[in-house]
């Protein structure tokens, strides 16, 4: 479940959408919320918020409030991650590069798991030579060649599409 509300943790702060979680076996669930979105360099190990799980465990609470008696009782939680690779327009990267013969499926940000199979296969057909969809430009690596594209990017919102 993803969370398209911005979420107002009181003396915390307002947060953007996004929380959202998973299950994660029969016992527990995966939580995720990425309200922190700037651009940095890599850095490795990654470093997070020492808040995050809290964070995380109250906006999860606003969406499903059983949740919200776990705030505060210190669950068992593991924070771990690393970066969501994007492309300026957060777009996926689906198609050849300027390399003969290379190709790339990537930048899926924070849609891997839900949009890499739509994605290998608008890849796989690209590299077989079938036709594509009308929309498969609009993930084609060399749309950042066009001027007017560029321009484009230059007034749109960053935001949209943030997982």
């Amino acid at each position: 479940m993803i969370w398209n509300d911005a979420v107002d943790l009181g003396e915390r702060g307002r947060f953007p959408a996004g929380v959202h979680f998973r299950p994660r076996g029969d016992r527990s669930i995966l939580g995720l919320w990425t309200y922190d979105t700037h651009i940095e360099e890599p850095r490795f190990p990654p470093a997070f918020d020492r808040d995050y799980a809290d964070i995380v465990l109250r906006g999860l609470a606003v969406m499903v409030p059983g949740l919200s008696v776990y705030v505060g009782r210190s669950p068992t939680v593991v924070v771990d991650g690393g970066y969501y690779c994007k492309a300026p327009d957060n777009r996926p990267l689906v198609g050849p590069t300027g390399v003969e013969g290379a190709y790339v499926l990537g930048a899926l940000s924070g849609f891997g798991i839900m949009a890499s199979q739509a994605a290998a296969e608008l890849l796989a057909a690209g590299m077989l030579g079938q036709p594509l969809p009308a929309y498969a430009g609009a993930f084609h690596p060399a749309r950042f060649d066009s001027p007017e594209y560029q321009a484009s990017l230059a007034t749109a919102d960053s935001s949209s599409g943030q997982l």
